[in-house]
């Protein structure tokens, strides 16, 4: 008899396994999460909505998410409240809804759309340029010219994608020091060719051909300004408070 009870556990078990139903969650929502500025805690709390409402419980207390998470009551309802200032949990006359999240999933969701269409469409302009009677460029070249269209929001001219043809053959820049100079462009919001041709030139004139030599002469710069004398002097104070104000800085 002992030996039948045990026989048919595993049969009941998956009996209940299956009869419990799951709560799906959609892959969606995991991947945008940290977009959505969701952390550990507030991501629990939603899969504990997800799964009320799969089971059919929409009047909800704080009570009942403490007791399914065993979390502290304060931390869940901090929790909630920061999901409806985010928008992403909406109050209605019963309880509280997910509508908002899955609003927002659906705004990032668009606007990853919106730039994959962006950058094929900038791609496709890049290619119907290269082939208007131009010489068959080298993949890394075309990487670069990538890179500049997506970093500029646009498609390149015809002249713009000659002056970076000319910085890799003519000048000889390196691809990965021409990447360099548009990202110095960038972080200081001059998306301009001219200035980002400076930039290859003085470190063509400093005989810098890598970013390894790169960021080597930039330490070298930072200590020799660490370096500087510093006035030891009561004369040498009032002359520099003198003359402090014809200097740049």
């Amino acid at each position: 008899m002992e030996s039948s009870c045990r026989f048919h556990i595993p049969a009941l078990f998956s009996r209940d396994f299956f009869a419990e139903g799951f709560t799906v969650v959609p892959n969606i929502f995991i991947k945008y999460s940290d977009r959505l500025g969701l952390e550990g805690t507030d991501i629990i709390v939603l899969l504990a909505f997800f799964f009320f409402q799969q089971t059919g419980q929409y009047e909800l207390e704080i009570a009942d998410f403490a007791q399914l998470l065993h979390l502290p009551e304060r931390q869940i309802q901090v929790s909630i409240e920061k999901m409806r200032d985010l928008g992403l949990l909406t109050d209605t006359e019963e309880s509280l809804e997910t509508i908002g999240l899955f609003e927002k999933v659906a705004d990032l969701w668009a606007e990853e759309q919106m730039q994959v269409v962006q950058q094929k469409q900038q791609e496709a302009s890049l290619t119907v340029q290269l082939k208007a009677g131009k010489k068959q460029l080298p993949t890394s070249l075309i990487k670069v010219i990538n890179l500049f269209e997506r970093e500029f929001g646009r498609a390149l001219t015809p002249i713009e994608i000659d002056q970076i043809k000319k910085w890799y053959y003519d000048h000889g820049y390196a691809d990965t020091l021409i990447k360099e100079a548009l990202k110095r462009a960038v972080l200081r919001g001059i998306l301009n060719l001219n200035y980002i041709d400076r930039i290859l030139a003085s470190w063509a004139k400093m005989n810098i051909r890598t970013t390894r030599e790169i960021i080597q002469y930039e330490e070298r710069f930072q200590e020799k300004k660490r370096q500087k004398k510093q006035p030891d002097s009561k004369i040498d104070r009032d002359r520099d408070e003198k003359f402090k104000d014809i200097y740049l800085t």
